[in-house]
């Protein structure tokens, strides 16, 4: 083997350890979701608002320090902060695993959380410029199809686990993943800087989004529990306005902001930044949602839940496919639009036809897969757009913010789930499983207009790694 060969496996294998990143985001989701009835049933004291917050916490930590993770990256090494971000993931994946309260049980979760944006953060740009500038489009096909695999993977494994097993084996397994990933990395993956990055890092204005986002996602989250007129619920909600303020405030600096501003002035952009939060808010309320509602409802078993969450995704990774191929003729637009009515028929659906009597075939299949076949169109295909009139020396910047954006709204579409499901169980739940859907239907109708008005060229490559 030549010394170019060898070269080449080796940015290669570096790829595949990195893509375990999108791989073990996506997959974590799945896993999570599908062990939240089960986590409540082993803290019968809790609320399931307070419960929630096993999933919110992690995504309320990934969006404020996204942007640290990325600047942190470019200027100590993308090796360094990755392989960190890897022990700080395993650490709050294995805390979980032993958490002996509720409380506990979150604030790993939210330490984990810290984790995945260090390592989501900086993964992509670590490898990407290791490979052939030829091989890129091929190597983010690969990126986006991992991210695929765990999607579909996450549910069915995490039900087996929980069948075999309980619940803290579920929530645990990312640990061994990144320890193994931390120990794969160590020779294959090459140090790489920003010469031309700003040497100054405002952790402040991490701790700024967090708070800001984790107030707002409270208040939302526990309205159902402590009322809208509750002095809590104000001030949780005060804080967070307050905090995302701050932070707002604090990326006015010239020296090196976390998130440039102006950015915003590009109307495609911003535009396509909101349609794609309503996307993710409408997207994770109904996720996460779901598997309460066919347990609490239907009584359906945990493995039954778990095949049925899966087979949306398997829905949406066909359409995610043909939704890039449908962009590169028409453009990004007609499809997203198309994607968005048939994700928001799916849960409309739900909240016409479901019952308390189950009903796979007449009611399940026809919502979940709408909603899947939908969602993997338009859900990819708002980061095209987005991204498609940015200037080359902005797209990492103009991504990460989007990215940010999306967890954002990620974290307030779970915390929506909690307030809208309240604390009913069996056949009562019914009602908050129908403004659950009803908020998740409206969200994709939404994400349709910030698109309007827009003229785009056609035959342009939509980025799958861009999917989640």
């Amino acid at each position: 083997m030549t010394a170019d060969q060898a070269e080449l496996r080796r940015s290669w294998l570096a790829f595949a350890v990195a893509s375990i990143s999108i791989f073990m985001f996506v997959l974590d989701a799945g896993l999570v979701s599908v062990a939240l009835p089960e986590i409540r049933e082993s803290f019968p004291e809790s609320t399931r608002a307070t419960v929630s917050w096993v999933g919110t916490g992690y995504l309320v930590m990934v969006a404020g320090f996204l942007l640290v993770a990325g600047r942190m990256g470019d200027v100590y090494g993308r090796r360094r902060v990755f392989r960190g971000g890897l022990l700080v993931l395993a650490a709050g994946s294995l805390l979980t695993a032993f958490a002996p309260s509720i409380e506990l049980l979150i604030a790993a979760r939210m330490a984990q959380g810290i984790g995945g944006a260090l390592v989501t953060g900086t993964a992509l740009p670590l490898v990407l410029s290791d490979l052939p500038e030829d091989r890129h489009p091929f190597a983010i096909g690969i990126w986006g199809s991992a991210g695929s695999v765990a999607a579909v993977l996450g549910p069915t494994l995490g039900a087996e686990i929980l069948d075999l097993t309980n619940w803290r084996f579920t929530v645990g397994l990312i640990g061994p993943i990144s320890l193994a990933t931390f120990v794969t990395g160590r020779t294959v993956l090459r140090e790489i800087t920003d010469p031309n990055a700003p040497e100054h890092v405002d952790p402040f204005a991490a701790i700024f989004a967090s708070l800001g986002i984790g107030g707002i996602a409270t208040g939302l989250s526990q309205s159902g529990v402590w009322g809208w007129c509750n002095p809590r619920l104000i001030v949780s909600l005060i804080i967070g306005v307050t905090a995302f303020g701050a932070f707002l405030h604090r990326c006015r600096d010239d020296r090196g902001p976390l998130l440039q501003l102006r950015i915003f002035s590009n109307r495609s952009f911003t535009g396509a930044t909101i349609s794609a939060g309503f996307q993710q808010l409408g997207f994770f309320s109904w996720f996460f949602s779901t598997s309460f509602v066919l347990r609490e409802i239907w009584g359906w078993s945990v493995r039954e839940t778990g095949q049925a969450i899966s087979l949306t995704f398997i829905c949406s990774t066909l359409t995610g496919w043909l939704g890039g191929k449908a962009a590169e003729r028409y453009g990004y637009l007609w499809p997203t639009i198309v994607g968005a009515v048939a994700a928001a028929a799916g849960p409309l659906y739900w909240y016409f036809a479901f019952a308390a009597d189950p009903s796979f075939w007449v009611v399940y299949l026809p919502g979940a897969a709408l909603f899947g076949l939908g969602g993997g169109a338009c859900g990819v295909l708002t980061t095209g757009i987005a991204l498609k009139t940015i200037p080359p020396h902005d797209q990492g910047m103009a991504y990460a913010t989007h990215q940010t954006a999306r967890r954002m709204s990620s974290a307030a579409g779970l915390a929506l789930m909690a307030a809208l499901l309240g604390e009913a169980s069996g056949a009562e739940l019914l009602g908050g499983g129908r403004n659950v859907w009803l908020l998740a239907g409206l969200a994709h109708v939404a994400m349709i207009v910030p698109l309007l008005g827009r003229k785009e060229p056609r035959g342009m490559h939509v980025d799958m790694a861009n999917a989640t």
